[in-house]
């Protein structure tokens, strides 16, 4: 991954108090990148160094992976299931249910009967129950709607497939009320590090379990981790990216700008955004503080949002994120309707969007409004593990920045208790 931030309009005198503040805890993370104890609240950054979870992850997918598996199924929301599919998406295309690539991974990550239509309907056309696994994964153990999701998937694949004990894993912590009650019925488990959050588990067997059995390389992903920890950190400037992100980052809301736009140059970084979207949204808005992140897909939402990024309020701070890869596609030397778009033609696709890509950088520079870039290179398995360990290590610097504790949600269960009375109301009557 390469970062550069010298159009983020922010200079190295101001940057430097801000380096010396967070030296002390950045030496602190750096041992603690070294253990495997999953003692503190920043544990998260011992994932890619345990080689055992690794190991673990790797034999448990040989052993649940059949000669026939086309479907695995994450029943999951919000940390649980996010990260993984950031990954999955980047690596299988945006439009990856219509490519040919075994097996697929689907997402039951709220409660509709849309979704889970959809997924019955693919599992109904399904032979042998070794053609499917689902994955349930909720930390608490007590999801409303992870659970609810399972409990129309289990009465639906038991009545096509009889005992499907052995086609469910169950991912949560250890001795919550969901691993006790697999264990009692004789299910699949593994644990999350109780001090790991949701929004921080992607390395552990949230992610990695699923993505190994789609046949994503799960080493290298390890390994472009391992990397943006080393990088984030080292004392060593010019390899820190998460530490140079958080500083700039800090110094932007400082000046007035509350919103971070990460606006990625390719649809298959959708899901890449929104997990990043809950890892800043639920780490920094706190007290009274916090970060408004908003995600953009180039070029499409240049065509509905360009107007107010470069003619708007001067209250957002832009991250360009890109993978420009290669050329596939050309548009043809004989055009089927000539004249319409001048020197198109013989140009490819990813040409285009290419020059796309710096006329908005140099709007960004017309209208003075600062951005950093962040070029993915061949978004690869390794790549995406870097820039999600790179995003986690820059929000716990930015949490110490802002004073805040980065690893709670307080203001969640506020949505949550009402549900369960509302439920509780529901089932009395």
């Amino acid at each position: 991954m390469k970062f550069h931030s010298n159009k983020a309009l922010a200079t190295d005198p101001s940057l430097a108090p801000l380096f010396d503040t967070l030296s002390s805890y950045r030496d602190q993370l750096g041992s603690l990148a070294h253990q495997t104890d999953y003692l503190q609240p920043e544990s998260s950054i011992q994932l890619p160094g345990d080689a055992t979870l690794l190991k673990k992850i790797q034999e448990t997918a040989e052993r649940l992976h059949s000669p026939t598996l086309q479907y695995v199924v994450i029943i999951g929301i919000g940390g649980s299931n996010l990260g993984t599919q950031a990954v999955y998406e980047a690596i299988a295309g945006s439009m990856h249910l219509l490519v040919d690539r075994l097996p697929k991974l689907l997402f039951l990550d709220t409660v509709t009967d849309e979704k889970m239509t959809a997924v019955t309907r693919v599992i109904e056309h399904l032979t042998h129950k070794e053609d499917f696994l689902v994955i349930v994964i909720s930390k608490s153990g007590t999801t409303t709607e992870t659970i609810a999701n399972m409990e129309v998937l289990w009465n639906c694949t038991t009545k096509q497939f009889g005992d499907v004990r052995e086609r469910f894993i169950f991912i949560t912590d250890e001795a919550s009320k969901l691993w006790n009650a697999a264990k009692e019925h004789k299910m699949e488990t593994l644990s999350i590090p109780t001090q790991v959050g949701g929004r921080f588990s992607v390395f552990s067997a949230v992610g990695l379990l699923p993505l190994a059995l789609a046949g994503i390389n799960i080493v290298e992903l390890i390994e472009g981790a391992q990397r943006a920890v080393a990088d984030g950190t080292s004392a060593k400037m010019s390899n820190n990216h998460s530490l140079v992100s958080a500083c700039l980052t800090y110094l932007q809301l400082k000046s007035g700008r509350s919103i971070r736009n990460t606006f990625f140059f390719s649809p298959k970084l959708s899901a890449l955004g929104a997990w990043e979207r809950q890892l800043v949204a639920e780490s920094l808005g706190k007290d009274g503080k916090g970060i408004m992140p908003i995600i953009s897909i180039g070029s499409t939402d240049l065509h509905s949002m360009a107007q107010l990024y470069w003619g708007g309020s001067d209250i957002t701070f832009t991250n360009l994120v890109f993978s420009f890869t290669g050329a596939v596609h050309r548009v043809s030397q004989h055009l089927a309707l000539p004249g319409l778009v001048q020197h198109i033609s013989g140009t490819s696709l990813e040409g285009i969007m290419q020059a796309i890509y710096a006329g908005v950088k140099a709007a960004y520079e017309k209208s003075a409004r600062p951005y950093v870039e962040i070029d993915l290179e061949q978004a690869d398995a390794r790549e995406l593990g870097y820039y999600l360990q790179f995003r986690m290590i820059e929000v716990m610097y930015l949490g110490r920045l802002l004073d805040l504790n980065v690893f709670d949600q307080p203001a969640v269960e506020m949505y949550k208790s009402v549900t369960r009375d509302l439920l509780e109301s529901m089932h009395v009557r």
